[in-house]
Order: C-alpha cells, then structure tokens, then sequence
C-alpha cells in the first residue's frame, strides 16, 4: 500500500516538531525535509544535528517516518573542483541521512552546461554520482535522481539510472516537471518501473507550448494525479506519494494548514479506491465447442 508524506516546502515557516505534529494530526506518514525554516542546506541546522537521537524518538513517538532530506545537490559541472565540491555537500547529507535514520538523500539531474550536450552530461553526472555509491551503500542510504531542468523527462532519468547501475540510486519521479515537454504518465511510470523509489506529486495548470501557468489543488490541473497513482498501484508500488509545491517561493499558494488536510483526503480516497479490471476478458474464448459424449449408463442384465 502506498503511504502519504509531504515536503516542507509546503510550510516553510514551521520548525521540525510542528511538521511532524501535523503530519500526524492531518494522517499523514511521514515528511521530506527540503530546508527548514528558510535554511536549505541541513547539516547546518542544529535542530537536526544537535541530538539526531532525540529526533528519532520525536518522529517514533508521533509515528510518522523521517523519508527523504532534499538537497540542491547536482553533479553537472564540467569543472572537476565544482562536482568535488558538490560531492562533499551530497556525501554530509547522506551522513546526516544515516545519523537521523533517514532512507533517502534527493539530488537534482541538473542543466546541460555551455558548449556541451546532453549525452556527455548525463555520462558525467553518472560517473560522479557512481562515485557516491560506496558512501551511500555503507551507511545503508539511497541517493534519489530527481528529473527536472535539462533532464524532465523520463527517458534520460532512466538513462542516468540505468548507467550507475546501483540499488544504492534510484530516481525521484515527478510528473509535473515532465508535463513541461508534454510527457504523459502513462509513459513515464511504465518506463521507470521499479526505478521509481519515491514519487513528488503537484498538480498545475500549463499552456498549450508547456509552460506552468499556476498551481492548483490536486485534481484540477493538467498533471493527471488520479492517473499517476491508478499507475504505481498497478506497480504493487509501496513507496511515498510525497506532497510538494513551493510555498517557500510562491508566497500566494494556501498556508499549509488549509492546504495538507485536502491533500490527504484526496490521496487516500484515490490509494483506496478499488482497481478497475483493464481487460475485455468476456469467457474463455477457447472453450470446447464440440458437444461431450453422454456417459454411458450402467443397464442391467
């Protein structure tokens, strides 16, 4: 059964015991940490690293899952002392990952860099986040590939995947920035399969040349959020369906606390919602047609 989280970019103003207290109080389980209180990069907040002990018991208590820390990381640089750098900042989220007891670090694909093309950024990207792998795969923490920017679509995500070839990487599905080219999720979830280990969900509206026009309630936009979810159930998919829109940056979206227990009745009635038979299976159609012998009855002498 999938599960429901939200990412707190959704309420950029709220500290960490409130996330937690609300995510359990509108029926969520569990939260994606993408800064908090205006500071993006997490191992500089001593609310998290200050006693990560005491933060396991906090979200223990309130049984609700510390899922993913999202970073700014992307490994796209040509500049070899950049992607060091960016490789360093990766490698203290994944550490902070493992001390909270958290499964998931989010990285983005990134941008195709001047004077380059998308095949040579997609090999450089794998080759660095390959290169993270053994880190990751120690402290028993998966690095998810967010599509987006250059890389929206999911044929170059499984492309990248595919090329690091490792369970310590999987990829961070998000729709929405797919619908940019076009791309429908009746071709992105069949494509990524099982490389999908966590699934951003948004709804927007779009212009007809791609172009997000607005954010809307989930259901009302273009993004096909029913359609998503009917998708990964058909995956026996058990990952997070994990709420996200940047409130952080767009100031006039609603305030969480009208926004998150919309969101969770939306997402558990369409998660409960029976699986429709896809199928114009009518009877066997190759049943005997020939008619049977009558059994022969037994007469007396």
């Amino acid at each position: 059964m999938m599960k429901i989280g939200f990412s707190s970019l959704v309420a950029p103003g709220w500290n960490l015991n409130t996330l937690v207290t609300k995510a359990a109080e509108f029926g969520f389980d569990g939260i994606e940490l993408r800064g908090l209180r205006g500071e993006l990069h997490l191992p500089m907040i001593p609310e998290l690293t200050s006693d990560p002990k005491g933060v396991r018991k906090m979200l223990a208590d309130q049984q609700i899952e510390l899922v993913c820390l999202g970073s700014s990381v992307t490994l796209d640089s040509k500049d070899r002392r950049v992607v060091n750098r960016k490789k360093e900042e990766l490698t203290e989220f994944i550490e902070l990952a493992a001390q909270l007891g958290c499964p998931f670090v989010r990285m983005f694909t990134g941008e195709v860099q001047r004077f380059d093309n998308l095949q040579a950024t997609q090999g450089r990207i794998a080759e660095a986040l390959a290169s993270v792998v053994p880190l990751a795969a120690r402290y028993d923490v998966t690095v998810l590939v967010e599509n987006g920017s250059d890389f929206p679509g999911s044929e170059a995500l499984w492309f990248l995947i595919d090329a690091v070839d490792h369970p310590s990487v999987k990829c961070c599905w998000n729709q929405c920035h797919a619908m940019t080219t076009g791309e429908r999720p009746t071709n992105s979830i069949p494509r990524l399969g099982s490389k999908i280990e966590m699934v951003h969900i948004c709804d927007a509206a779009f212009d007809p040349s791609g172009v997000l026009t607005e954010y809307t309630p989930l259901g009302e936009g273009n993004v096909e959020i029913a359609r998503q979810i009917e998708l990964l159930k058909g995956l026996a998919s058990d990952k997070y369906l994990m709420f996200e829109w940047p409130k952080m940056w767009v100031d006039s979206l609603p305030n969480a606390d009208v926004a998150l227990p919309a969101v969770a009745s939306y997402l558990r009635a369409h998660i409960d919602e029976k699986q429709p038979i896809l199928s114009a299976y009518k009877g066997d159609k190759n049943a005997p047609r020939m008619r049977t012998r009558e059994p022969i009855s037994n007469a007396s002498n």
